[in-house]
């Protein structure tokens, strides 16, 4: 490391030491970062809310409670995507150390999703865990992976897609709000394009671990609209990339999108994201995106940093959202019933009200009066010869 390194190394250690969150999110978003593992290692725990946890998990082994909860339903998929993980880093370890991490991957998600069962596992979860684990170590990482999944990923493990396409509608309103050309050209594309990226916090597609480390740096430091943020920052960076393909050839579109350049300038992006959601808030994109956004949604409850919740009102909030989702699901499923049966209906309708008014009109005498006009009417009318 070179001097300017050394120096902020000793700024971020100062930091942890005095709990000074606002300087540890300065330094976590300057241009390279937190620079080494070793001052993540002090830095995400504070970022990530739980300080004191990580200081009594560092000393002893993750908790094993977990082996004697109910197996969660997602678990077999969770092996077939541990089996294939460490493709891209760590590079160089033997066979043996590579399936102990492995062992300590599948321990971590599976402890995690018996612990709060609610959680749905989704492919590419596995990407995220990765990273903690080889950033914190097992023990350290055992604290940290449910506090990001249940206040940070939490959209993106409930029952339905739901709550992740409203993610990938802000996606799409902050692109059509700083480039509305871009945002045009590339309207016939799928917005899920998006997916792979900010649900994975963007480990599934950079494979450098420095970079993918430098992003996590700069993500847990701020509230998780701006994974979102991020991903349009690096659309609209791909310009005249995307203006070289047709805008009709929706599924080319989709796919190149979706997949990031290998080569991508992180602090750049970096400072582009913030760009973009200076002058674009949530509040103020077009469309109201950000207001269809449930509010027990992780892009509204945690959008405050400097306020940790706790996992009990994670687990809270997230019952309450799955509640939602199911009320919300049960009144779309009445209103197509509703729509599959109204010509049905109103024709019901109206031969109940015309029955309903024949008696009327035959209780107050009023029928003949009725009939009498219409043999009158039907009297005037022409005749065919």
């Amino acid at each position: 490391m070179d001097q300017d390194q050394n120096e902020k190394c000793r700024a971020i250690e100062d930091a942890c030491k005095q709990g000074d969150l606002s300087a540890l999110v300065k330094l976590a978003t300057s241009t390279g970062g937190l620079v080494t593992d070793e001052a993540r290692r002090q830095a995400w725990p504070i970022l990530l809310g739980c300080k004191t946890q990580f200081r009594d998990a560092a000393q002893e082994q993750p908790s094993q409670a977990w082996r004697k909860l109910p197996q969660h339903p997602d678990e077999d998929q969770v092996q077939l995507d541990v089996d294939r993980a460490f493709v891209y880093y760590p590079k160089d370890e033997s066979e043996q150390s590579l399936d102990r991490r492995k062992t300590e991957l599948s321990n971590l998600i599976v402890a995690t999703l018996r612990s709060h069962s609610m959680l749905s596992y989704f492919q590419s979860y596995h990407d995220v865990v990765q990273v903690l684990l080889l950033v914190l170590g097992e023990s350290s990482a055992a604290v940290a992976v449910p506090r990001i999944s249940l206040m940070r990923l939490r959209d993106y493990m409930l029952p339905t897609i739901s709550p992740a396409r409203k993610h990938f509608e802000i996606v799409s309103a902050i692109v059509k709000s700083a480039d509305p050309e871009l945002a045009d050209h590339i309207a016939e594309a799928e917005n899920s394009f998006a997916l792979s990226a900010t649900h994975s916090l963007f480990a599934h597609d950079i494979q450098d671990y420095g970079d993918i480390a430098r992003m996590y740096d700069f993500l847990l430091a701020h509230e998780p609209v701006m994974s979102l943020y991020l991903f349009a920052a690096v659309t609209i960076s791909r310009r005249s990339e995307l203006f070289e393909m047709p805008a009709d050839q929706s599924d080319i579109l989709t796919f190149v999108i979706s997949k990031l350049p290998q080569t991508l300038d992180i602090d750049a992006l970096i400072q582009n994201t913030l760009m973009l959601f200076e002058k674009h808030p949530p509040h103020r994109l077009q469309g109201f995106v950000w207001w269809r956004v449930s509010q027990f949604s992780v892009l509204k409850t945690s959008r405050k940093t400097y306020q940790h919740q706790s996992l009990e009102q994670a687990e809270d909030l997230a019952r309450k959202q799955i509640e939602q989702l199911r009320r919300e699901e049960l009144l779309q499923k009445r209103l197509k019933l509703l729509a599959r049966y109204r010509r049905p209906l109103l024709s019901l309708t109206a031969a109940l009200l015309v029955g309903a008014m024949s008696y009327s009109m035959r209780r107050s005498g009023q029928d003949r009066y009725v009939w009498s006009v219409l043999s009158a009417i039907m009297d005037s009318l022409p005749r065919r010869p």
